[in-house]
Order: C-alpha cells, then structure tokens, then sequence
C-alpha cells in the first residue's frame, strides 16, 4: 500500500503577550535589560490587580492576577500591532510593562462605557469591577470576541446617536426615550414626514397619520415611502434611518394597508415599534420634569459620559461647568489638582441640588467609583514631570479639544 503523508499543525495557544515576548527575545530585538524591567514591572502590576479585586497576599489571588494582567497586555498588544510579532516585540521593548497592561484596561472601560443595547438610558448589566472581572479572568477576551463586541455596541451606539438627531428634530427631550427602544422614534419621524407632519405624534395624531398612509397609497399597492424623505438627515446617520424606513415599509406596511384589518386593530399591532408623546409633552412644566433648567443649561442637552466627566473635572476644580475643554484648559487643571486636589464634595453638591432625580445615583458613581480612583493615580504621578501621561488621561477620558499646530 502506498504511504500517505499527514502534515502536522501545531496550534500555539500560549497568550499573545507571551508569543510576542518569546519571538522578540529570539529575534534580538527585545533586550536582557528589557525582560528584567518586564519582570518588575509584572511583579508590580500582580501586586496592584491582585489588590484591586482583593487582596495581594493569598498565592492564588496572586495568580489570578497575573492571568488578568497578561490578559490585558495581550489584548493592546495584539490589537495595536494587528497582530504583528514584531511590531509587538517592538512595542515592548519601547514601552513599559504597565503602559501595555493600563492600556488593556484602558481598552476595556471604554467598552465597558458604550450603551450594550439600543434602550436609551438603560442601565447597565454589570459594574466596571464586575465586568472588568470577568473579562479578565473568568471569561476573558481575546482579540477577536472583544472586537466582535466593540462592534455590536459601536452600532448600538450609532442607532442611539441617530434617535438623538431625530429627537431635536421632533422637538423631543432625549430623555423621553429613556428606558425606549430608540429607533421607535426614528420609526415615528419617518411615518411623520411621509404624511407632512412635524413633530412627534400622540396617540390620536398617529391614528390620523396611520389612516393618512391607507388613504395615501395606491389601492392594492404596497407603501412606498420616497428616500427623498431623508434627504436632510446628516450622513453618518443616513444608513440607519434608510434601514428603518425599509423595515417601515416591509413590516408595517402590509398591516396598515391591509383592507380587511380594522384601523383599531391595525394600531393595536403596530403602535409599541413608534414614539408617541403624551398630550402635555410640549408643556415646559413636563419638560422640567425630564431635566431641570440649570442641568441643561450646564450639559446644553450633551449626556454622554465624556461631556458628563468633562463637567464634573471642571467643579472639581473651580472652573465653571463645560462640557468641552482647551489643551490648555486641561493642563491647568492639572496642575490645580496637584496642587489642591479635587474638590469632590462640589460634584457631589451639584449632581445632588442640579441632576435629574433618576440619575443622580448613576452621576455620583460615574464620578467616584469609575473615574475618580484613577484620575488620582494618573494625574498625581510626581514621575510624570512634562504631565505627558496625565494630559493622555485627560484627553482619554474629556472632551478636549487637540492642540492646533503652528501654521495650520
């Protein structure tokens, strides 16, 4: 019988940290000198996480620690190299240690921020802690799960962004849809532009606009709503609005123009996918309901995370509440935190006479639990002379404005 060769494959499993670190020794060019700062550097930074979710003093705590630590800087390394051995050996042979495993970290609290569904302002499954736990130990990411979900919730977010835009649109507080699944709104402006209607309707206007839309199509025809009706929507909010108005279309028009179904009936299916807003909505006192007049004389309706910290940073440091700082706003306030510290307690005041009452307790543990802790450790580093790391930590975590270069 003829001989049949078989070609073995060796699957390397070893974490991406650990090949980068293996291939950059044997290739030269990760130096003697290098591998021992690595090993201080990871003794410390095992120290620090073992702390962090516990205590440092139990071997097995030690040793989960130095899982979730290789985790992290597997996770930068392999997402900032694309994968490249060598890009990565150089990466740890130009940077320290901790800067890989921080920025790991880094990687997953900005994850962690982003909305996980479409509901505005639902609250989130997990604390920081929590999540940061798991995915650094009981569940951890690789590259390609935590790329998979930073899309998912990128799209989530682009949904909420383009209801955000259909809101102002409609004249509608971003906070009405809290708890919502926010394309209804979208669902809503659509329906309302296609009967030449301007804002968002109650349950009475959207039985006229439902029977609006049987009177308007073609009988026996299928609902055509033109594209020209999105004419004006910005572009990076365009593709989803054109989807919605497919699905409109698709689900919802067979239903509404179906004959034999009584309107009652109709609405009675279709009316949870839309945004109505109650007869007193317009009202200012509902409104002041939603958000009090110096709340959102303070945010200008901004309530994402960063123009939220950006606010609080500024109390905290004597400046009058903003949600966009200079380069040179930021480095003041650098500086005032090293001299002064932080003045908390001005946050805590002004969430608690200031914030919407459903969101208070969500502000103060924004501000206490998730960015205070390291806002003292990266900003009150002494060893940071030329405030390079604090000014990164800065511009990772506010809104600041990129310093204009000369000429341009």
């Amino acid at each position: 019988m003829p001989t049949t060769k078989q070609a073995v494959a060796l699957v390397d499993k070893r974490p991406f940290f650990e090949k980068a670190l293996s291939h950059g020794v044997k290739h030269g060019l990760i130096t003697a000198e290098k591998c021992n700062a690595i090993i201080a550097d990871g003794a410390k930074g095992t120290v620090q996480v073992a702390a962090h979710f516990g205590t440092s003093h139990l071997q097995v705590e030690l040793e989960n620690a130095r899982k979730r630590i290789v985790t992290l800087v597997s996770l930068f390394l392999e997402d900032s190299s694309g994968g490249d051995l060598d890009r990565a050996a150089q990466s740890l042979q130009e940077n320290s240690f901790l800067f890989h495993s921080r920025s790991g970290n880094d990687m997953l609290k900005k994850l962690h921020a982003m909305p996980e569904t479409t509901i505005s302002g639902d609250m989130k499954s997990q604390s920081l802690m929590d999540f940061q736990n798991e995915r650094t130990l009981l569940k951890p990411y690789g590259l390609a799960t935590y790329r998979k979900e930073l899309k998912r919730r990128q799209e989530a977010a682009a949904v909420i962004a383009a209801a955000h835009w259909f809101c102002d649109d409609l004249r509608v507080p971003h906070q009405a849809l809290d708890f919502l699944a926010v394309e209804s709104v979208i669902r809503s402006a659509i329906l309302a532009r296609y009967c030449g209607f301007d804002q968002a309707p109650n349950h009475a206007e959207f039985a006229r606009l439902v029977t609006t839309v049987r009177n308007k199509a073609p009988a026996g025809g299928k609902l055509r709503i033109a594209k020209a009706v999105l004419d004006d929507v910005p572009d990076e909010h365009h593709a989803i609005a054109d989807e919605i108005r497919r699905d409109i279309e698709k689900q919802d028009g067979p239903l509404i123009l179906n004959p034999a179904r009584a309107l009652d009936v109709v609405l009675n299916i279709i009316e949870s996918r839309y945004f109505l807003r109650d007869a007193d909505l317009d009202d200012i006192d509902s409104f002041a309901g939603f958000v009090s007049e110096q709340w959102q004389a303070a945010t200008k309706g901004k309530d994402d995370p960063y123009s939220r910290l950006t606010m609080f940073m500024c109390l905290a440091t004597g400046m009058k509440p903003k949600t966009v700082l200079t380069d040179t706003e930021a480095r003041a306030m650098v500086r005032h935190v090293r001299k002064d510290g932080f003045d908390s307690a001005a946050v805590a005041a002004f969430i608690n006479q200031a914030a919407p009452f459903e969101i208070k307790d969500n502000l103060l543990a924004l501000w206490d639990d998730e960015f205070l802790p390291e806002a003292r450790e990266r900003i009150l580093d002494e060893s940071d002379v030329s405030l390079q790391r604090a000014m990164m930590f800065m511009t990772d975590n506010l809104n600041v404005k990129a310093k204009r270069k000369s000429g341009k």
